[in-house]
């Protein structure tokens, strides 16, 4: 009797894997656009979050991410990092919206990103008044004009 070996699924690009991965963290799916090529889209939705990923058949060749807030996608993400948008903690990935001041400590500042480190944590880009950049843990800011809890 001969085994049969199975294809390699690169879970980063299979359209099945990530249909699921996106079911189980809370996301809408609904199907896009398909092009002349044969390139579709999947879009899936989260709270404000909106990601909206190109097929070529079966597999994903990138995905542009709309920050909350936003009208449009306004950056373009590698397939090996849609995981961590799609596992990304829900309720502090919606505390904050790009271009909000907030405060980090003392420091007041805009922030200028927003990035889940894994499933837990998110990390805001925050460019401080005084010029510096910094990448602090959304669990240690408040928007500005909140009175500290």
């Amino acid at each position: 009797m001969s085994r049969r070996t199975r294809p390699a699924i690169n879970p980063n690009t299979s359209h099945s894997v990530i249909t699921t991965k996106a079911r189980v963290c809370g996301w809408a799916i609904e199907p896009g656009e398909t092009s002349d090529d044969g390139t579709t889209e999947l879009i899936l939705t989260r709270d404000d979050w909106k990601i909206v990923v190109a097929f070529q058949g079966s597999t994903a060749l990138a995905a542009a991410l709309q920050y909350p807030g936003r009208s449009k996608p306004s950056e373009l993400i590698g397939s090996e990092q849609l995981a961590r948008f799609l596992r990304g903690n829900r309720e502090q990935m919606g505390r904050f919206r790009i271009d909000q001041r907030v405060l980090v400590g003392v420091q007041a500042g805009t922030v200028k990103d927003i990035r889940p480190d894994d499933e837990t944590k998110v990390r805001l880009i925050v460019r401080y008044d005084g010029g510096a950049m910094g990448d602090p843990f959304t669990t240690h800011v408040r928007a500005e004009g909140k009175a500290a809890v």
